[in-house]
């Protein structure tokens, strides 16, 4: 769960207060879309 968050937070600057109030739900559907920014090359090489 913690690397969700944090992936959440590089990709898209979220603070942890604001991650804490999303629901489990909420946060699979942000993460898949910051995975696949970051698959983009946007920050990985």
């Amino acid at each position: 769960m913690y690397s969700v968050l944090a992936d959440l937070a590089v990709v898209f600057h979220w603070p942890p207060s604001e991650l804490w109030e999303l629901e489990l739900s909420e946060l699979f559907i942000w993460h898949k879309k910051a995975k696949e920014r970051a698959m983009q090359g946007e920050f990985y090489d």
